[in-house]
């Protein structure tokens, strides 16, 4: 739902008579919005539980949508997607820290495999709609009227299904670190365990692990974001078809969170499977930015396929071991750290749209396609910060599944 800007960007630009450098400057400010609300919003997650932070920003966004398909001038639609984006940021880690939290019944890199399916399957909902209602509805404001429903429908969804398990949970881990000790602790009270979670704040490998996400998120929304604009511009398509084209790389995208998810859990090596996507979706990058400008819808397709599947081995690794370094530090900050990479997230935004559009006026598509492409290869590195092996001899993944 978030991501509906992205196929009907070219349409936005063209009824408010703004160029995509315009737009960079105003997408720039969201990034700085959705951090701050990353900074304050998830401490509510570790204090409140997660049940608030995940219903009413979702309920709030339809209301936006709402708004927004209405907005009469370009800065009243730029203030609702920035109060929108302010919303997501304090969704957005209590999401993460609730998916770990049902990681004992379940692999943890395949619980943020589902993770990622909430993201990408709004991606995909929002290029393979446009696909479908572009042809029929042309313009924006017709994505937004259809964003308010998903956004509303999902908030009833979350309101009468979600079970906040944060303090069972917590409590958990707490009892099993005080059972392994030779002398009784006492359990922890709420202001003392709140307060252990400030250690994720002082973690040098933590910060360093976080900041994979500026340059995954780099990559990331260059997809979402801009990728159907590309395909206009580059190669000469119209919205509706490079919203189509688009749509497979999620699609793809969406089946490879869960293969590589598995692999993660049953090999036990988060680092060597993101390190792995990060630079085979690297080359897929570069090899897309050399594609000529009349390259067949055929070759698109496969070149975004690829590069959706590639994608796919980055994220839900990431966050395994993420969640995994995060809780060695303390289990009463884990909303906290992903509050941190939320925060930083937005300085790839800055990046990505201040210089996307100055890049592309002077060099061309292909060269911001290449930046992209390099961005994946500092994924591979830093992941390399993070807790646990490389890789897992066989005969000790069977005594730890044991």
């Amino acid at each position: 739902e978030a991501l509906k800007n992205g196929p009907v960007l070219v349409y936005i630009l063209a009824d408010f008579d703004k160029t995509l450098v315009q737009w960079g400057y105003a997408a720039a400010a969201f990034g700085a919005v959705y951090s701050l609300g990353a900074m304050l919003l998830s401490r509510a997650g570790d204090r409140y539980g997660r049940r608030p932070l995940l219903i009413w920003p979702v309920f709030a966004y339809a209301v936006i949508s709402i708004c927004g398909a209405m907005a009469s001038s370009f800065w009243m639609l730029a203030a609702l997607i920035a109060a929108g984006s302010f919303l997501m940021a304090g969704m957005n880690p209590a999401v993460h820290a609730a998916s770990r939290d049902l990681t004992p019944t379940m692999g943890r890199a395949m619980v943020y495999a589902w993770v990622s399916l909430a993201f990408t399957i709004g991606a995909l909902m929002s290029t393979l709609v446009a696909a479908q209602t572009l042809p029929i509805w042309p313009g924006w404001r017709s994505q937004y009227w259809i964003a308010a429903g998903f956004a509303g429908i999902t908030a009833l969804i979350i309101f009468l299904f979600f079970r906040d398990l944060s303090l069972r949970v917590r409590g958990q881990i707490q009892k099993a670190r005080e059972t392994a000790m030779t002398e009784v602790v006492l359990q922890s009270t709420v202001e003392e365990a709140y307060d252990d979670g400030r250690l994720v704040y002082r973690s040098f490998r933590l910060w360093i692990l976080s900041f994979v996400i500026v340059f995954w998120a780099l990559t990331y929304v260059t997809v979402s974001a801009y990728v159907p604009t590309f395909l206009v511009q580059q190669h000469g398509l119209d919205p509706a078809h490079a919203a189509g084209i688009t749509s497979f790389f999620w699609i793809v995208f969406t089946i490879s969170v869960f293969v590589s998810g598995w692999l993660s859990d049953k090999l036990r090596v988060r680092k060597t499977i993101t390190a792995f996507g990060g630079v085979t979706t690297g080359l897929c990058f570069i090899y897309g930015a050399q594609l000529p400008v009349d390259a067949s819808q055929t070759t698109l397709m496969v070149v975004w396929s690829a590069t959706g599947f590639f994608a796919g081995f980055i994220y839900p690794a990431w966050c395994a071991i993420y969640s995994e370094t995060a809780e060695s530090i303390s289990p009463h900050g884990v909303a906290r750290a992903f509050g941190i990479t939320a925060t930083l997230a937005p300085l790839s935004g800055f990046v990505l749209n201040l210089g996307l559009p100055r890049v592309v006026e002077t060099w061309g598509w292909s060269s911001w396609m290449l930046i992209a492409g390099c961005a994946c290869f500092f994924v591979s590195i830093l992941v390399g910060y993070g807790k646990g092996p490389w890789w897992v001899p066989a005969a000790e993944r069977s005594s730890l599944s044991a």
